[in-house]
């Protein structure tokens, strides 16, 4: 069994495509080796409606360097979208959140 991962840096990369949608990649960054589990919640706004998506689950990362939990593609409302990566260790500490845009 893997032990906690050393200090996390949490990132959600997201890259316009064509078409007016966007994808969103959940990513960790460490320099080491750990296992955890993930939430990654997308929120959309559209006409006066709210939508959302949760993703999760439980990771292993093997390499130092980055590791892409996920991946979603969204349609790009023009009236707004957001994300929030939560990393939690082994143990259900919470290791990192971020949050875009």
């Amino acid at each position: 069994m893997i032990a906690a991962l050393p200090p996390v840096h949490c990132i959600i990369e997201h890259h316009k495509e064509s078409g007016g949608v966007m994808t969103l990649v959940p990513t960790i960054e460490s320099n080491g080796r750990g296992e955890g589990s993930y939430q990654f919640e997308i929120f959309s706004n559209s006409n006066g409606n709210t939508s959302s998506n949760v993703q999760g689950g439980d990771f292993q990362k093997d390499d130092p360097g980055r590791l892409a939990l996920s991946r979603s593609t969204i349609s790009v409302s023009p009236n707004g979208w957001s994300a929030r990566l939560t990393v939690y260790g082994p143990n259900g500490e919470k290791l990192c959140v971020v949050s875009v845009p």
